[in-house]
């Protein structure tokens, strides 16, 4: 019983990581810029690490 609890902890975690990656992605194509500081970068990953504190 353990052993599947853990799978499907393993396959959730997968998926929110997927997700995650996705959503980084999307912000990005929907940009008009084509280069970023790192700073940019690191505000954009601030900004959705913010929005999902509450979830």
């Amino acid at each position: 019983m353990m052993e599947v609890m853990d799978e499907m902890n393993k396959e959730e975690i997968k998926i929110v990581k997927n997700s995650t990656i996705y959503e980084i992605r999307l912000m990005f194509d929907g940009a008009d810029k084509d280069t970023y500081t790192k700073e940019e970068i690191l505000k954009i990953l601030d900004t959705i690490a913010r929005a999902k504190e509450p979830e």
